[in-house]
Formats: C-alpha cells, structure tokens, sequence
C-alpha cells in the first residue's frame, strides 16, 4: 500500500468511526428526548381549561379530516388513472426510469465488486461467529453470546451493503485483510455520507432541539409544537 493509500484509509476510518460514534449517540438519546418531550407537552395540556382542550381537540380532528380526505382523493385518482401505454413499468420493477443517485450501480462494474467484496469479508467473519460454528466449538457462554452479538452485527452490515462496519469487524476480529483500494475507501466514504443523513434526521426532530436546548430553545421547541400540532398558543410559553 502507498503510503498516501494508508494515510487516507487511517483518516477515513477514524472520520468514519467518530460519525458512527455520533449516530449512536443521537439514537441512544433520541428515545428519552421524545419521551421527555411527550411528557412537557402532556404537562402543558393539563394546565389548560376544559374549553382550551376542546379547541385543540377540534384542531386535531379537523386535521386528521383533511389528511384522511386527501388520501381517499389520492387513492381514487389512482384507481381511475388509465394505464401509461409506453411505459414498461410493472408492480416490481420500472425499466423507463433510471436507479437513484445513491441506489446500488445496477450494471455497472462498482456494482457487482461491491456485493462480491461484501460477500467475501461477512463469510471470512461467519467462520467465526456463526452461531452453529462457535456453539459446537467448546467456548463458554459468555464468548459464544459474544460472538454472537459480532455475527448479527455483521448480518445487518452485509444486508446493508455498509462496507465500513464488515472492514472494521474483521480488523477486531484480527482477520488478514488485503490492502484496500481507492474504490473501497470510497465505499467507507459513502457509509460516512449515509450516515451523516440519519444523525440530520434525529437533529432536525423537534423533540431533540427541546432536548439539547437552552431554557428559551426549550420555549420555542414547544411554542412551535403546539402552534403546528394544536394550532393553539399556549400561554404559558
């Protein structure tokens, strides 16, 4: 491996490590942030009078009206929608468009190394975590539970096509790896890429912004929700 090779994969592998660090972070915490948030806004109902509620009441139940009557139009506009006589679209699979940006290269050369390298790597691991495999070689419950864990971790990332989390649990594993090149460090940019869009997600929740947020943040969060939800002023924010 050159040695600008190397130096890219190592820092790679730590941006990578951190943002995978990061997305943890976020979905360990998101749970409490909406039930805590659940909880403030259960709180401020309970401070509003009875005709208060029946306002907010009404709001909801106009709304869910509204979106119940644009999915019947939606349904109904599809049912009476004639068939596209050019198209060559089926129920599975629509050949007249092209793959999304980030879907897997059908048909190209990426495509298919991806998936051989994928498969290659999670039966170099399965060797050694298989449930069959460590169960019937005489380790304590403790290590095959272990191993265990690493071999479902290792399906996900396989199903998932995410080449950073099979390399980096061959590299605990302590599985001889050959040198990777540019193509699968990109791979491992493109998981970075991934999962830098589901940590956004989690952000940009507005139970997370109350979550982190200061005394006004928190405010405002709230202030937001029940202008949005309720169509209501609470006024006690």
């Amino acid at each position: 491996m050159s040695k600008q090779l190397k130096y890219k994969l190592k820092k790679t592998l730590k941006k990578a490590e951190f943002v995978h660090a990061d997305l943890e972070y976020h979905k360990e915490l998101s749970g409490e942030a909406i039930k805590g948030f659940q909880d403030e806004v259960n709180r401020l109902v309970d401070l509003l009078t009875d005709e208060q509620k029946k306002e907010i009441q009404r709001f909801v139940d106009e709304h869910v009206a509204q979106k119940r009557a644009v999915k019947a139009e939606k349904e109904a506009s599809a049912q009476n929608t004639d068939p596209i006589e050019t198209s060559d679209c089926t129920d599975i699979v629509c050949t007249d468009l092209e793959p999304e940006p980030n879907s897997p290269n059908i048909g190209s050369e990426e495509g298919p190394t991806k998936i051989h390298e994928l498969k290659k790597l999670f039966r170099r691991i399965a060797e050694q975590t298989h449930p069959d495999k460590v169960r019937a070689s005489g380790f304590s419950d403790k290590e095959v539970a272990r191993l265990e864990q690493i071999f479902m971790r290792a399906k996900v990332a396989y199903d998932h096509e995410n080449w950073y989390i099979l390399y980096s649990i061959a590299l605990d594993l302590g599985l001889e790896i050959p040198d990777p090149s540019n193509l699968q460090i990109q791979w491992i940019e493109d998981d970075i890429h991934q999962t830098l869009g589901r940590i956004a997600k989690v952000a940009q929740l507005t139970a997370w912004q109350w979550y982190i947020g200061n005394e006004l943040q928190k405010n405002m969060a709230l202030k937001h929700f029940f202008m949005q939800s309720y169509g209501f002023d609470h006024p006690d924010l």
